[in-house]
């Protein structure tokens, strides 16, 4: 977007954009976006192209006026002072504390390495409230189990991480226990209650170099909780599974679209063997796939779930490894403490909450879907 005429993303009106101080430091205007009451997921920064904002219907320019490289420089400083190595390798993610916001930055080089940018993922200072976002019950109550793994699924960008924060914050405030996540990086800082939160990074710079090495680390670390920011590998997948039938409870993230892509995906790292599966079945707890879809106002976001509670049904279809059975068996309704995505989705769209298209996209079985509209 090297010349912003020709583009045709919209420019916020100085309305909306709430005065935004175009001749400020780029840090001034990143956290006067950070605490203003625009709603956004990320903020994209391109040099020589307007600061970009993600909103629920897309993207947006806050103003006209082009981020320069001198600015890109003086706010990458900011973050890591070691910025101009660590960019010349490959691009880097930092998560900081900006002032009155937290932050993950992610900074790159782009065209050659002519340009420099980033996309900014602001983050709440502490976890949100496990009741207010809109999960169900059953869901929910995965932060009341002491063992067992529970599987959190979902494509990237669709609130995984808050989730988990939330299911771990809950679990702070209630009981007595040590806590550890591994995460690339630290995202929201979850602060100590009745129990002790460790917070390990996974990084150069970081605590550990891998999530496997962090979750081989953790059981000598006498946890109750352990939280695996992402299941990437085959190692981390069997150690996630390890340490679920050692005692702790185990939380971890995984990109798949559904359910039975996530028990798919699963099962092909821990090898596809008939031992490795039946232990899967034996250890899971809960399988929570979620999508985040913007309302039809366009000025917020709706969270859809799909949840899988174990009964003794659906875990003998994962034992034998029947992945096509869990999705009819679910659809069926017949288990507790189970509902699809278009349960979900068919509920925001009778309340008005989302439209067709934005459904139908998240939806994780779409010819079940065809049949709803």
């Amino acid at each position: 977007m090297e010349n912003h005429q020709s583009s045709q993303i919209r420019t916020l009106s100085y309305v909306e954009n709430e005065d935004h101080p175009v001749f400020g430091t780029l840090v001034e205007q990143i956290l006067h976006l950070l605490n203003s009451r625009l709603i956004f997921s990320d903020i994209i920064i391109h040099q020589n192209s307007p600061l970009m904002l993600r909103q629920p219907k897309g993207l947006v320019a806050v103003t006209d006026s082009p981020i320069t490289r001198e600015e890109l420089e003086e706010f990458f400083e900011v973050i890591e002072p070691n910025w101009g190595e660590r960019i010349a390798e490959r691009a880097f993610d930092r998560s900081i504390d900006l002032h009155t916001a937290r932050i993950r930055a992610n900074c790159f080089t782009f065209q050659g390495k002519k340009r420099l940018g980033c996309v900014i993922r602001r983050f709440p200072k502490e976890p949100l409230a496990l009741a207010g976002l809109g999960l169900h019950a059953d869901e929910q109550a995965f932060a009341k189990l002491s063992s067992g793994l529970v599987l959190i699924i979902g494509d990237t960008c669709q609130g995984k991480s808050t989730t988990i924060a939330s299911m771990i914050d809950d679990i702070n405030k209630h009981r007595s226990g040590h806590i550890i996540t591994i995460e690339d990086p630290v995202e929201t800082l979850i602060p100590q209650r009745k129990s002790i939160i460790t917070q390990r990074e996974v990084g150069i710079d970081g605590d550990v170099d891998s999530y496997y090495l962090g979750a081989l680390d953790a059981l000598r670390e006498r946890p109750d909780v352990i939280v695996i920011g992402e299941i990437r590998d085959a190692q981390t997948a069997q150690e996630a599974l390890a340490l679920a039938e050692s005692g702790p409870l185990v939380l971890a993230s995984l990109h798949a679209r559904s359910t039975e892509m996530g028990l798919q995906k699963m099962i092909r790292l821990l090898g596809n063997q008939d031992a490795q599966t039946q232990a899967l079945a034996h250890a899971l707890r809960g399988v929570l796939c979620q999508a985040l879809l913007p309302s039809i106002e366009g000025n917020r976001y709706h969270v859809a779930t799909e949840c899988l509670t174990p009964a003794p049904a659906l875990m003998a279809l994962l034992e034998a490894g029947d992945i096509a059975g869990i999705r009819a068996r679910m659809n069926s309704g017949r288990d507790a403490g189970c509902h699809t995505m278009n349960a979900s989705l068919e509920a925001l769209l009778s309340s008005h909450k989302i439209g067709v298209e934005d459904a139908r996209n998240a939806s994780t079985d779409r010819i079940g879907f065809a049949e709803l509209v």
